[in-house]
């Protein structure tokens, strides 16, 4: 693994694999956790490369990260207190315009890009996929529930591959705005649908559960050969 510090940003990078020709490059949205969800990613993706399975990839991250501000596509302010700041944008121009070159110079990579990301980082990886036309994107327990998502989606279709999971328990909240995750994260896969190929998966479990493992299966059936 590679790690490059840029004055108060940094990134990190690793090739999981031994490709015999330009690897694709998955990018994690994950907050400054990413790299520790690395252990478990390798261990789920590893097998699946030998098997043929999957391919070969190089995988990467960026940071420091603040989830409110840096993954939510526009200004928001709930009734609760919470401030999401909306400067996801300014998060996609570092990943485009930075890391991406910045790892086109040190691995050999065949130009597809998959944005992977879990949470609101889930809801940034679909959106940079809508605005910015990737291969394809990964959207684990995507906070899709954030006010605004679906008139933005039918404005913004995406092609590719994208991947929606959700956990089974994820809706079971008082909060208001994200007990409608469910309904809304079906409705983003019919919309999806009409442009893309799309899959969704239920998983167990609340918001918190399994998270690398979850990301690993997004990644899993982006890049199924």
């Amino acid at each position: 693994m590679i790690k490059v510090t840029l004055g108060e940003k940094y990134y990190w990078a690793e090739q999981l694999g031994a490709p015999d020709q330009p690897a694709p490059l998955v990018i994690l949205l994950s907050g400054d956790e990413s790299v520790q969800h690395m252990p478990v990613i390798r261990e789920l993706l590893l097998p699946q490369i030998e098997a043929g399975r999957c391919q070969a990839f190089v995988i990467a991250g960026f940071g420091p990260t603040d989830w409110n501000r840096d993954y939510t596509p526009w200004h928001f302010a709930d009734t609760g207190g919470r401030i999401f700041a909306g400067k996801a944008d300014e998060t996609l121009e570092f990943m485009q315009n930075i890391v991406v070159p910045a790892l086109q110079s040190k691995f050999s990579l065949n130009g597809e890009v998959y944005p992977v990301g879990y949470s609101l980082g889930g809801l940034t990886a679909l959106y940079a996929h809508c605005r910015l036309g990737f291969s394809g994107c990964g959207s684990c327990s995507g906070s899709l529930w954030f006010p605004g998502w679906l008139d933005f989606l039918r404005q913004h279709r995406p092609s590719g591959k994208v991947y929606l999971s959700l956990g089974g328990k994820e809706e079971n909240t008082k909060d208001p705005l994200i007990s409608e995750v469910g309904t809304i994260t079906q409705k983003s896969k019919e919309l999806i649908a009409q442009s893309a190929k799309v899959t969704y998966v239920k998983e167990p479990g609340g918001h918190f559960r399994e998270i690398p493992q979850r990301i690993g299966r997004a990644i899993l059936w982006l890049l199924k050969p």
